[in-house]
């Protein structure tokens, strides 16, 4: 018998702001611009923001954060061991 899969969306998992805002932290946490690209593209269909081929990634990012209600800040990082 074979196995049966279905579609996964984490769009479908998200209940409020709260929810999108902690994925984001998460998939930035990775630390990876791949991910990252994917995180902004998925909170884009999860708040319904039309397409602009006018905005480059980081006015993506922006208007991303913006429709949570958040803003970004820049944080120390944990000192590596040299």
């Amino acid at each position: 018998m074979a196995t049966k899969t279905y579609p996964f969306d984490v769009v479908d998992f998200f209940k409020d702001d709260e929810d999108i805002a902690g994925y984001l932290e998460e998939m930035l946490a990775i630390d990876d611009p791949k991910v990252t690209a994917r995180a902004v593209a998925t909170i884009e269909r999860a708040k319904n923001l039309p397409e602009d081929p006018s905005l480059d990634f980081a006015g993506r990012l922006n208007r991303a954060v913006h429709a949570l209600g958040l803003r970004l800040a820049a944080v120390p990082v944990e000192s590596r061991a040299a």
